[in-house]
């Protein structure tokens, strides 16, 4: 059989192996539920599958699962006597999720010649997204672009490529390119995420109130286990709590974006936690204690402080609980990391968090003013964080 987006043929015998392979990376590619169980499946029927093994191990990989190597040793495995294109694919899969740094550079050399592998483009700007600093959001929609001939209406191209565009300022381009996406696969959580994104960044907050709840009513009950099942649940609660509706907010928050009930992978939950919570925390002044699964959620992603989206969020946690050890803890351990630019913009976050909460706001204003529009980009995430920064400056202003 033919792998249905790069026109490469697939090494297995069993063609319903490739079928069920070919559905998973549709559900890994919309964040949808059903994508583990299906490459199970598929490897089932043809254990020697590198290409399943491959996407099995990203997906065991995101989610934390214990023994995930299991999957990565049998992809590498199988790749020995798979073709050439399936061995390169599967190498940037792993490569773009153990060792990006080294890996970046050959997985854009591996699109020039292979453009249509939506799986690895994924990976590869997903990574620009968390790590590509100040000049992520061209960097990042330049890649998109590079392969659009390739991919043309490719429904989870158009989504990815939507989104890009709306980061990088492109609003009405973003948004045709996503709707776009939408229409041919309307239950895609990728999809209908990049909406919610695009209109929270437009401050349309009872449109995204509306849609996002039309779209769970529809295709709530199949998305369920979908990997963004808990963040697109996030974006609706941030709509009900910016149009006033606090109590739905945080019931939703609580059933469903929790550390202890969401489907997102550690950064995305943490992200969503602490987003939410430091939100509550600035508009009501209100602090509360940390339940425990949110404590251990910071120990899962404690050795990743030193970067200033996890040093954001984590210090966001302990600043709704009013918790100063907590903050000079993250401080501590930020220090102890190599100097850079990261390390420079998560310690003006912890101080000026630090400060917010001891109710020095003048000092926390002026440590925030250091930080320019690209230091800020250079958080890593989406505008939702930048957006984040600047409600604590404005907290900061309404206390000074």
């Amino acid at each position: 059989m033919i792998e249905a987006r790069t026109g490469h043929p697939v090494s297995s015998d069993s063609v319903e192996a490739v079928k069920l392979y070919q559905d998973a990376v549709d559900r890994i590619l919309g964040s949808e539920s059903g994508a583990t169980e299906t490459l199970d499946r598929a490897i089932e029927l043809d254990e020697e599958f590198a290409l399943a093994a491959a996407a099995r191990y990203y997906l065991a990989k995101d989610a934390g699962e214990p023994g995930s190597d299991l999957h990565r040793e049998r992809a590498e495995r199988a790749a020995l006597k798979a073709s050439d294109w399936e061995r390169q694919h599967v190498g940037m899969v792993i490569g773009l999720l153990d060792q990006p740094g080294a890996t970046l550079d050959r997985a854009e050399a591996y699109l020039r010649t292979t453009p249509a592998d939506l799986l690895v483009v994924s990976l590869l700007t997903g990574n620009r997204f968390f790590y590509g600093g100040p000049t992520k959001q061209q960097a990042v929609l330049s890649i998109f672009e590079s392969v659009e001939e390739a991919l043309g209406d490719d429904w989870a191209f158009l989504a990815r490529l939507g989104f890009a565009a709306s980061e990088a300022g492109q609003r009405e381009r973003g948004r045709d390119l996503i709707e776009r996406a939408l229409a041919i696969r309307p239950q895609s959580l990728f999809s209908i995420h990049a909406l919610a994104h695009l209109l929270h960044d437009d401050g349309a907050a009872e449109t995204s109130a509306t849609q996002l709840g039309d779209w769970l009513r529809v295709y709530g009950p199949g998305a369920r286990d979908g990997q963004m099942y808990g963040h697109v649940q996030w974006h609706l609660a941030l709509a009900e709590f910016q149009t006033g509706d606090r109590e739905a907010a945080m019931q939703r928050y609580l059933s469903y974006c929790s550390p202890a009930t969401t489907t997102c992978g550690p950064v995305l939950t943490l992200a969503d936690c602490g987003g939410f919570l430091l939100r509550d925390y600035l508009q009501s002044g209100r602090q509360r204690p940390l339940d425990d699964d949110v404590t251990g959620h910071i120990a899962r992603v404690w050795g990743m402080i030193g970067h200033p989206f996890i040093a954001l969020h984590v210090a966001a946690l302990y600043a709704t609980a009013g918790d100063l050890d907590g903050l000079k803890r993250c401080e501590a351990a930020i220090e102890a990391t190599p100097e850079g630019a990261n390390r420079d913009v998560a310690l003006a976050l912890v101080s000026a968090l630090w400060d917010h909460v001891a109710g020095d706001y003048p000092r926390a204003l002026q440590t925030l003013s250091t930080l320019s529009p690209g230091a800020r980009i250079g958080i890593g995430g989406s505008n939702v964080e930048r957006i984040l920064v600047d409600l604590i400056e404005a907290s900061s202003q309404r206390r000074h």
